[in-house]
This record gives C-alpha cells, sequence and structure tokens, in this order.
C-alpha cells in the first residue's frame, strides 16, 4: 500500500510539474521569432554608421544606430542580428525593415536599404539583410573649372534611386518582399553558412567565363566590338559580367583589368565586391560591371578603335581563385558622345 501510494504521489508530481512547465508563459518556445542579421559588402570606407528601424504589425519595435567598433575597416561592425518575437495573438505578423548607411558627415543616407517580410508561427527564422556597394548613391560631383593640361577624374558611381516599397538589390530597383519560404532557419553560424547556389559541396574546380551586358549577362566571342560609353560622372567605361560556379555568391571579390595587347599600354584595375545571381546550369552571373578605359585619370581616347584584353579575376572568401582573358575591339566612336 505504501509503494502504491508513493508510486501515485510520484506520478502526480511529475504531471504537475509538466502541466506547470507548459502553461507557465515564461518556459515554453515563443510561437514564432525572426532574427533580421545584417551583412554588409566593403564599402570602401564611406559609411561611418548604420541606422536600423524595425517595424512589427506597423509599430516600431527597434530604432537603433550602429556605430563602428574600435578599429573597424568596414565604417560600421558586420554582422548585426536582432531577435525579435511576435506579438501576442498575431503569429504571422508583418516585419518590415529600414537599413540606412550613413556617410562620413551624416545627412541624405548614401544607401537605404528595404525588406519585408511575416513571422513562421513556431518558428525561428534568418531574415538575411545584405547591404551591397553598388546600391550607394553619392551626391553629385560638383563642375569646377580645371587648370589648363589637368584631366578630371571620374567620380564614383553610383547606384539607383529606388521608390518604396522597392529597393535597391543586385545595382537595380527591385521588390523588397520577401516570402516566408524565402527565409532561412536561424542558425547561430548564420553569417559564414549562407546557402549558396553558386558554390555546392563537392562542385568541381572554379569556373569562370567572361561577358558583356548592363542588364543581364551576354557571352562575349574573341575579337567582338564593344562600344564604350560616356558615364554619369564624367568617365568612359565598357559593360563587363562574368559568369562563374563553384565560387562563394556572396564577397567574392572581381577585378577586372586592361592590356593593350599592341602596345602594353594597361588601364588600372577595377574592384568590385558584389552578389552574384542565380543562372541557369548551375553558373552564377555579374553583370553591370563598368571598367572605365580612363581609370586613374589616363586618356580613354588611346583605346578607340584598338584592340584590348580584358583579363578578369574571381577570389572568394575561402581563397579559391577564376581567372580568365577576354579579347576584344573597342569601337572607334563612343556611344553617346
Amino acid at each position: 500500500m505504501r509503494g502504491t501510494s508513493l508510486f501515485e504521489a510520484l506520478s502526480r508530481l511529475i504531471l504537475f510539474w509538466l502541466v506547470y512547465t507548459l502553461a507557465s508563459p515564461g518556459r515554453h518556445f515563443d510561437p514564432a521569432r525572426l532574427v533580421v542579421g545584417i551583412q554588409s559588402e566593403t564599402m570602401g570606407g564611406q559609411v561611418s554608421a548604420m541606422h536600423v528601424v524595425i517595424h512589427v504589425a506597423g509599430a516600431v519595435a527597434v530604432d537603433e544606430t550602429v556605430r563602428p567598433s574600435a578599429g573597424s575597416r568596414v565604417g560600421f561592425p558586420q554582422p548585426w542580428e536582432k531577435t525579435i518575437s511576435a506579438p501576442a495573438g498575431d503569429a504571422t505578423a508583418e516585419v518590415d525593415v529600414t537599413v540606412e548607411a550613413l556617410g562620413a558627415a551624416g545627412g541624405t543616407p548614401l544607401l537605404t536599404r528595404l525588406a519585408s517580410t511575416h513571422f513562421v508561427p513556431g518558428a525561428a527564422q534568418l531574415l538575411r539583410v545584405q547591404l551591397e556597394s553598388r546600391c550607394m548613391v553619392y551626391p553629385p560631383t560638383p563642375t569646377t573649372a580645371l587648370a589648363p593640361g589637368r584631366t578630371r577624374v571620374p567620380g564614383p558611381l553610383s547606384g539607383p534611386t529606388c521608390t518604396a516599397p522597392s529597393t535597391c538589390i543586385m545595382g537595380t530597383c527591385r521588390p523588397s518582399v520577401v516570402p516566408r519560404d524565402g527565409l532561412e532557419p536561424y542558425a547561430a553560424n548564420w553569417p559564414t553558412n549562407a546557402p549558396d547556389r553558386c558554390k555546392p559541396r563537392d562542385g568541381g574546380p572554379p569556373d569562370l567565363q567572361i561577358g558583356t551586358g548592363q542588364t543581364d549577362y551576354r557571352a562575349l566571342t574573341s575579337g567582338q566590338t564593344l562600344q564604350a560609353e560616356a558615364g554619369p560622372q564624367g568617365g568612359h567605361h565598357i559593360w563587363i559580367a562574368a559568369r562563374m560556379k563553384n565560387l562563394k555568391q556572396t564577397l567574392t571579390t572581381t577585378r577586372i583589368e586592361g592590356v593593350q595587347p599592341d602596345t602594353g599600354t594597361t588601364i588600372p584595375p577595377s574592384t568590385f565586391v558584389f552578389t552574384f545571381a542565380p543562372d541557369q546550369g548551375g553558373y552564377c552571373k555579374l553583370y553591370g560591371l563598368r571598367y572605365q578605359l580612363d581609370n586613374g585619370g589616363i586618356d580613354y581616347k588611346q583605346f578607340l578603335g584598338k584592340p584590348l584584353d580584358i583579363v578578369v579575376t574571381l577570389t572568394d572568401r575561402s581563397g579559391a581563385i577564376a581567372k580568365n582573358t577576354s579579347h576584344i575591339q573597342v569601337a572607334p566612336t563612343l556611344a553617346n558622345p
């Protein structure tokens, strides 16, 4: 009898503990959580702070200005994350994120990135927000008179100005909405474990193809003629694109350099750290790269009407490298003289 009573008492105690644990509001798993994770490409030291505002169901949940840590080379700490929970009774509430990259002197943001999504009931998801240097909008370069014999050095190239709710992604204005099936399950090492369609596991050696195109990748043939254009900041450029596989999709460095084969004259290289977009056949593509023939202030006219060897080198975060050369012909006239 005493053994039976003790067993019943222990059973009741365990049952009470289970009911208390499940019923206690502070002890069960949140019905829905979202981690906003922000990563940034290299901004060349142009950004001094990052202003983040997060709305949940239309109400401000986070309003924070993130400033650089001591010794930071990128202008502000990265990566940055913030965990938010769904409001009571609304496990699918909308979340709206606004990130502003502020310049050294403050004022108008150099970049504004928007992202909107919804909580997923019973799950902890990651909303990954990528800041891209090709989306930075610089103030107009002031027009000043030059001394005789001086050459104007082209200013930095600006990205597009998008009207909300669109936002700049991959250098163009695109919808800012991220569907719930586009979110990732949260993991503590999310900055380095991003799903990568460009470099799958055991994908083989890197492969690089050089192309052209402002709004998409187009393959180049040997000796193909490209026409240079006058850019908005005073430079003169040709459009270069790249197509690759088995290199990281984000934070891969793209280096472009040009050599005139007849004279050996070189154009100072341009380096970009842009995110690649998925393409067919397991490849990823990058387009809209302005390669300035007068980079560094040299005379672009010496390249008009002559052959040019374009050398593209890709280096990803793991140190993997792909390099290729394309032989083109520069048209004798500008597309927009």
